[in-house]
């Protein structure tokens, strides 16, 4: 009787498992235009690392995305700010796209792709770098209103917070 309870109840979660999850990636847009945060976390300039404080402000451009069948925005992003490295202080630009991938109502999962570079000072050169950029991230929803951020690309390992505007 132990055995059979047993394989039944594996075969239920096993069967209502793809049920329970299917509303997953397929919920309502967030219905948010702008974005607004802030970044802190550890850049990368030449070989050197160091501390890096990031404003970033992003636009929604498609509010769709490219795949259908699931709850996709692309958005328009910039991220600027100084680097402080042991040889000056640099400031940090990127302008990328955002491709969002909503799952919940609790987690969004993103890729960005697009351009960044430093402006350096004399301690570093002076020189004006530019470069691709790609990385990914997700954001956890705490409230409606606020948003925490983690991301991740080549040169640049950032937390932070973001608040969506209506």
């Amino acid at each position: 009787m132990r055995k059979l309870l047993s394989v039944l109840f594996v075969m239920s979660v096993v069967i209502t498992f793809p049920i329970a999850f299917a509303e997953d990636w397929k919920g309502a847009d967030d219905g948010a235009e702008f974005h607004l945060g802030a970044l802190t976390g550890i850049g990368v300039v030449d070989s050197s690392g160091g501390f890096a404080i990031l404003a970033s402000g992003a636009k929604k451009i498609i509010r769709n995305g490219f795949v259908p069948d699931i709850n996709n925005s692309v958005l328009i992003e910039m991220e600027l700010g100084p680097m402080f490295v042991s040889k000056g202080t640099p400031f940090f630009y990127s302008t990328h796209l955002r491709w969002d991938f909503t799952k919940d109502s609790q987690w969004i999962f993103f890729a960005i792709g697009g351009v960044a570079g430093h402006i350096t000072g004399s301690g570093l050169g002076s020189r004006f770098l530019l470069f691709p950029r790609f990385g990914v991230g997700a954001l956890w929803g705490v409230a409606e209103t606020f948003l925490v951020r983690a991301e991740l690309s080549h040169e640049l390992i950032a937390a932070g917070v973001l608040f969506p505007l209506y």
